[in-house]
């Protein structure tokens, strides 16, 4: 009987182990899924567009505006080293009183005064940035190259340029250079050097622009800001110019300005993408040293600024 028993209990025990052996799941070698990388060719892209009204007035002119700017402009970016700008501008003269327009001609209300169209492409590198732009306007066409750097409390940059005269302007073609070559920055607040000139290729003749030039001293900042609104000023000294020009006798004339200048500015975030920005700027003209020239009363000059810019 104990035999018998034992026996049983063996068997069961034996058929226990192969029950077990048969419903375990067998081990499954790992599987490894390598996601594909799929690489993304550079390409160009939309980053901005806007729009903006100018109007600009010196006492004594126009009473609304002797220029009335509207301007479109598109900006492109292809990968992370180049930008590319478009700017198409349209001008008007306007007045509610009788003035003397460029032809010479009395003129009242709103007038077509001229067109201008800029295309800039500019190569970005670290700290600097050079490029090449072309800017058509009614009189001439400008060829600039444009360049920048920046290593943060430093900065600065230039727009050297060759204008060509159309026929009929009578004027010389000229080089041209506006810059800031240096910009000291501290926090919020900026100090910088300005200088723009323009000088003829050759002899000036009767009715011609011979040279101008003017060096300023530039302080601006801002003074309030958050994630909202930004609201800065600036102030502008120049502390020396000097303007040649040749008369109908072709006699060289001479004159010097030197202005102070205001200028108030702000910028709006309607959204994360759309930002509305504006300015006011008003300067102080003060004229002297003439040279075979009739003295120039001091006068004022205005210019206003409202545009917008939706970011993508």
């Amino acid at each position: 009987m104990k035999k018998s028993v034992l026996l049983f209990g063996a068997l069961a025990l034996v058929s226990a182990n192969l029950y077990a052996k048969e419903t375990l799941p067998t081990p499954v070698d790992e599987v490894v899924v390598e996601a594909e990388v799929i690489e993304v060719e550079p390409a160009l892209r939309l980053t901005n567009i806007g729009q903006s009204l100018e109007i600009d007035n010196t006492s004594g002119g126009a009473n609304i505006g002797e220029g009335v700017h509207f301007a479109n402009q598109v900006g492109l970016a292809y990968d992370d080293t180049w930008t590319f700008n478009l700017l198409a501008r349209k001008t008007w003269s306007a007045s509610t009183d009788t003035f003397i327009g460029e032809n010479g001609k009395a003129q009242k209300g709103v007038h077509s005064n001229g067109e201008r169209v800029e295309l800039q492409a500019m190569r970005n590198f670290d700290n600097f940035a050079v490029g090449a732009k072309w800017r058509g306007d009614e009189n001439y066409d400008r060829f600039y190259v444009p360049t920048l750097y920046n290593f943060g409390a430093v900065s600065g940059w230039a727009t050297p340029a060759y204008t060509f005269y159309n026929n009929g302007s009578g004027q010389n073609d000229t080089f041209y250079l506006k810059a800031e070559p240096v910009q000291l920055n501290y926090g919020p607040v900026q100090l910088a050097y300005y200088f723009e000139g323009e000088k003829s290729t050759g002899n000036a003749s009767a009715n011609c622009m011979d040279h101008w030039f003017v060096h300023q001293a530039r302080l601006r900042g801002t003074f309030y800001s958050n994630d909202v609104v930004t609201l800065g000023a600036e102030y502008r000294y120049q502390f020396d110019s000097d303007y040649s020009n040749r008369d109908a006798q072709n006699i060289e004339t001479k004159y010097k300005n030197r202005k102070q200048v205001v200028m108030l500015n702000a910028s709006y975030n309607v959204t994360e993408n759309l930002t509305i920005d504006g300015y006011y700027q008003y300067d102080f003209n003060r004229y002297h040293d003439f040279v075979n020239k009739a003295p120039m009363d001091d006068d004022y000059y205005g210019e206003f600024y409202l545009g917008w810019n939706y970011k993508f």
